[in-house]
């Protein structure tokens, strides 16, 4: 009688232990947004919910989930998850609203469309959701200490046209940060056949751009604008001519410093690391700048894989300060118009 009463007791403190250990996981994966936003189980568990058959008059809950992103976002709170449920949305999100450092908003899709997003709020995490058909900019970021992961952009930037792209709009980007993004996150993201730039930072600082595919974009893939403190790495881009912009395949990943009023020349601290560039018309290049008295400070290019396109693997065209490339391989030699400023270490042509 004795062994089974501490045999129940046992039973009793390993399910009191586990639902604690349940609960702690519970509350690390809302807190941390490297968890929280992920699509985890634990996601479904509390939250807000919207739904294109649902009703605004209803609770936001799983079962009844509001309609539009408009009454979802009035009642989110940091350290709230936004669920996006199933079906197409034809109206942009947009929020403003901002999480904090220990509670992120996140916003996660469930095979949800949508035809735009705009984040000026801060501490957003962004997590599997899909965006076509946007006129401009597909996902916008303008706040600070988001992150965007898992997520597809696609045939959006219809400013420039819908299957067939041109050169008749402004240049809108897929997935891009503008001036007001500081400390952002691009990941795991799938970015292909926009008629725009593909990924994009323009007046951001502090950006990390990894392990994203970007493909067939007919503007730039990767392109980083003016942004201080970026680092693109152990992203997959392609081309395989589907977009031919003036007559050529887009540039892989580049590095420019166009001219924006206030700003002035902050082209500086890149790393771009360990890159897998095929097809493109140049694989990696630091283009010359807009901005008076620019130029190329503070790059790294290490560790990067461009194994084929159509004019050069690795172009510098300006002048440098302190530029590395290092331990590249690459299908034709790394081509540097002023070579003062510029390292050049153990780089292989195959």
């Amino acid at each position: 009688m004795k062994t089974k009463t501490v045999f129940v007791v046992l039973i009793i403190i390993f399910l009191i232990l586990a639902s604690a250990a349940v609960f702690l996981l519970l509350q690390d994966g809302l807190n941390n947004p490297s968890l929280g936003a992920a699509g985890n189980t634990f996601s479904w568990i509390s939250g807000i919910y919207v739904s294109p058959v649902g009703n605004d008059s209803s609770a936001c809950t799983r079962a009844e989930p509001c309609q539009t992103f408009g009454k979802v976002i009035s009642i989110a709170q940091p350290g709230d998850v936004i669920h996006i449920l199933e079906g197409d949305y034809p109206e942009p999100f947009t929020i403003s609203k901002s999480g904090t450092a220990q509670n992120y908003i996140s916003i996660v899709g469930h095979n949800a469309v949508l035809n735009g997003m705009v984040i000026s709020g801060d501490y957003i995490v962004v997590s599997s959701v899909e965006v076509t058909g946007s006129i401009s900019h597909g996902i916008k970021v303008e706040g600070k200490h988001v992150i965007v992961e898992d997520s597809s952009i696609h045939q959006s930037v219809t400013e420039n046209g819908r299957i067939f792209c041109n050169n008749s709009g402004s240049w809108g980007s897929a997935l891009k940060v503008m001036v007001g993004g500081e400390d952002i996150i691009f990941r795991r993201n799938s970015v292909y056949e926009n008629c725009g730039e593909g990924i994009a930072v323009t007046q951001g600082v502090r950006t990390l751009i990894e392990d994203n595919v970007v493909r067939d974009n007919f503007s730039v893939n990767i392109y980083i604008d003016n942004s201080p403190f970026t680092t693109v790495q152990g992203n997959t881009v392609l081309c395989t001519g589907i977009y031919l912009r003036d007559e050529r395949r887009p540039t892989g990943i580049a590095v420019a410093e166009e001219t924006y009023p206030g700003w002035g020349a902050q082209r500086h601290d890149t790393n771009i690391l360990n890159n897998l560039v095929d097809g493109c018309y140049d694989g990696i290049a630091s283009w010359n700048p807009e901005e008076p008295q620019g130029m190329e400070i503070n790059l790294v290019v290490k560790d990067n894989t461009i194994t084929n396109g159509t004019r050069r693997s690795i172009s510098l065209e300006w002048f440098n300060i302190n530029v590395l490339i290092a331990d590249n391989k690459v299908y034709t030699p790394i081509h540097v118009v002023n070579p003062e400023g510029v390292m050049l270490v153990n780089n292989s042509v195959r």
